[in-house]
């Protein structure tokens, strides 16, 4: 019950009023035990109300602002003019700082599994405001049903847990979003979904397999904790972590989607049905974004590796044998809010994690590997393809790699250009020089058309292939078509 629900007595509806009063003009606290006060009677109240009010300073009438505007997704409040405040806060996953009651409140989830329409069982408020430099989430999810799932979970392997995604869409166009998610002790996963890639299933622990890329890591901060009644999670995004429009006022599409995971529920903040075409187009607005200031993006990344081997030499002694050290960097380049370049020489990718054994059952079709070099994540759904016909992972070792990515004049560009090392050749000798370019065209609201073109050339052969694929969505209908031609030269033979 809300701390100022009582039972209908005349009495004590009196003394509600007046204390209400007192509580907002900041003269008094709300009781702990509201039944223990004495009745007032109403003449009482009034007179002393009309006798303190004339007195009172003006600060003291206006008093601390209240909660934010709340948003309601079941009721159709999807338009949310996002505050803006000036300061940071500490991400320590209690949100007690001032600047959070003056946050928009996202409320009023929907059931989209296993059952959608259905009004959400479980209560979740999302807080959101944002600063110069960064977006401000802050969540409390209620559950009063069962337990709360929370592990220590390695980064993007938190879905055996409850969770919350944020699904940001800058561009809004309905096609792409980030996604941040968290469960509720604040460790993250983070990704791309695509609407392109419809394929498996979005929530779960197999999202990797379907239309959400786990493989991109984002920069952003987040803690969280198991609370009496659920969990909260504090988060922090800066805009140096997206890509975004160089235009103001802004508009952004969002969703939040909650997992429940005693009940197997997902619940979304906007109603989503399972049959529309597009979730992302399902979702909700930010609205009035201005005066966001990235700074500069620019990563410089050294690096040097050295060898040294031993063994064991004729007289019993040890031999040793320094190689020559190797040299290398990465550069990144924000050249602006929507477009950022890379280059890299000799980079070490000796720190990203191993791949997971496979095994060739079928030797007509060859073993895929996804991608996690840090060079080939930045951009990453910039080079999205059907038939994974741009496959980074065919350029083994680079010795020298450029890449713009991002959106020119309203359409999404992705060029790389990468040398691979002489050992990568058939013929030993030859460097491979691979060019990859992927453009994208959005048509009217939902539709799409793209253009892939791939070259790998090798002394005097070549393998190149070029592609036009489309997506047309009218209503509840989706037609994708792909058309692809390949040509290729070996051996003076083509």
């Amino acid at each position: 019950m809300h701390p100022l629900a009582l039972p209908c007595q005349t009495t004590y509806l009196r003394v509600v009023v007046f204390d209400m009063w007192l509580v907002r003009t900041g003269l008094a606290s709300v009781p702990p035990d509201r039944h223990a006060m004495t009745p007032i009677p109403t003449t009482v109240a009034l007179a002393v109300l009309l006798s303190v009010a004339p007195v009172l300073p003006a600060s003291a009438q206006t008093g601390p602002r209240g909660p934010g505007p709340e948003y309601r997704g079941v009721e159709g409040a999807l338009a949310v003019p996002l505050p803006r405040e000036g300061d940071d806060v500490e991400i320590d996953g209690v949100l007690d700082e001032d600047v959070w009651k003056n946050a928009a409140v996202l409320t009023g989830f929907s059931q989209y599994e296993p059952v959608d329409g259905l009004a959400a069982p479980d209560d979740t408020e999302v807080l959101l405001w944002y600063s110069a430099h960064a977006l401000f989430v802050g969540i409390r999810a209620r559950e009063p049903h069962g337990p709360v799932n929370a592990t220590l979970a390695d980064r993007d392997h938190i879905f055996g847990d409850d969770y919350t995604q944020i699904l940001l869409d800058p561009f809004h166009d309905g096609r792409r979003a980030l996604l941040f998610a968290v469960n509720p002790l604040g460790i993250q996963a983070d990704g791309i979904q695509t609407e392109e890639q419809r394929t498996g299933k979005m929530f779960g622990a197999d999202e990797a397999a379907g239309r959400v890329d786990l493989n991109p890591d984002y920069v952003f901060e987040s803690k969280g904790r198991v609370t009496e009644d659920g969990y909260e999670v504090e988060i922090r995004i800066p805009f140096k972590s997206l890509r975004y429009p160089a235009v103001e006022p802004q508009t952004w599409g969002i969703n939040i989607v909650r997992r429940v995971q005693h009940s197997g529920s997902v619940q979304t903040w906007t109603p989503v049905r399972r049959g529309e075409t597009s979730f992302l187009a399902q979702g909700g607005t930010l609205e009035g974004l201005e005066g966001m200031r990235r700074g500069l993006v620019l990563d410089v990344n050294p690096e040097v590796t050295s060898q040294v081997t031993g063994a064991r030499v004729t007289d019993g002694g040890w031999g040793y044998d320094r190689q020559a050290s190797q040299w290398g960097g990465n550069v990144r380049w924000g050249v602006t809010t929507d477009l950022t370049a890379n280059a890299t020489v000799n980079p070490d990718f000796s720190q990203v994690e191993a791949d997971a054994a496979q095994i060739s059952f079928d030797p007509r079709n060859a073993l895929s590997y996804p991608e996690k070099r840090p060079f080939f994540l930045e951009g990453a759904e910039q080079f999205s393809a059907p038939s994974n016909l741009i496959y980074t992972r065919r350029i083994v070792d680079p010795v020298a790699a450029g890449k713009v990515a991002g959106k020119v004049a309203g359409t999404d560009i992705g060029i790389l250009t990468a040398v691979d090392d002489a050992s990568m050749s058939l013929s030993g000798s030859d460097r491979p020089l691979y060019n990859l370019l992927r453009l994208r065209r959005p048509i009217g609201d939902r539709s799409v058309l793209g253009l892939t073109w791939t070259d790998r050339v090798e002394g005097s052969d070549y393998n190149r292939v070029g592609s036009v694929d489309a997506r047309l969505v009218s209503g509840a209908y989706t037609l994708t078509a792909v058309a692809a031609a390949s040509r290729t030269r070996a051996g003076a033979q083509v």
